[in-house]
C-alpha cells in the first residue's frame, strides 16, 4: 500500500478539486477541450523557443500569453453557460473551440517559422503567414 504524506496529500486534493471545478466550468473534458489544450500548450512552448532563438524572450510577453490563453478559456466556460442555460446543446462552446483551435494552430505555425522551421511549412501556408503578419501591422497603426 502507497503512504502519503500529508503534504502530498493536500497536493493531490488541491490539484482533484481545481480539476473538477475546471471539468464541470467548460462542460466537461472531451476531446474537443483535450484538443485546445493540447494546442494551447504547444502554442506557448513554442512561442517560448522561438523567442529564446530570436533573443526576444521577455518575461512581460510571456506573462501576457498566459493572461490571453486565461482569458481564452474564460470565452470557452461562458460559451459554454450560454449553452447550458439556452441551448441545452454544445453548439456555441464548440464553435468557440473551433475558432481557438485554428488562431492557436496559426499561432504554432508562425512560431514554428521563426524557430527557422519555415522551409517545412508549405508555400501556400506561408504565403498567407506573410499576408497576416502586414495585415496585423496595418490594423495596429490605424487609431
Amino acid at each position: 500500500m502507497i503512504e502519503y504524506t500529508q503534504i502530498e496529500l493536500r497536493i493531490m486534493a488541491l490539484f482533484s478539486a481545481i480539476g473538477a471545478a475546471f471539468s464541470f466550468l467548460v462542460g466537461g473534458v472531451d476531446k474537443l477541450v483535450t484538443a485546445l489544450l493540447i494546442f494551447v500548450v504547444i502554442d506557448y512552448v513554442t512561442g517560448l523557443i522561438a523567442a529564446w532563438k530570436t533573443a526576444t524572450l521577455d518575461s512581460k510577453k510571456g506573462f501576457e500569453g498566459i493572461k490571453r490563453k486565461v482569458v481564452m478559456l474564460l470565452i470557452v466556460i461562458m460559451a459554454h453557460w450560454i449553452d447550458a442555460s439556452i441551448f441545452g446543446i454544445s453548439t456555441c462552446r464548440s464553435m468557440v473551440i473551433f475558432a481557438y483551435l485554428g488562431n492557436e494552430g496559426l499561432s504554432i505555425i508562425e512560431n514554428l517559422d521563426r524557430m527557422g522551421y519555415g522551409e517545412y511549412i508549405p508555400a501556400f501556408i506561408r504565403e498567407k503567414l506573410v499576408q497576416l503578419r502586414s495585415e496585423k501591422k496595418s490594423f495596429r497603426k490605424e487609431p
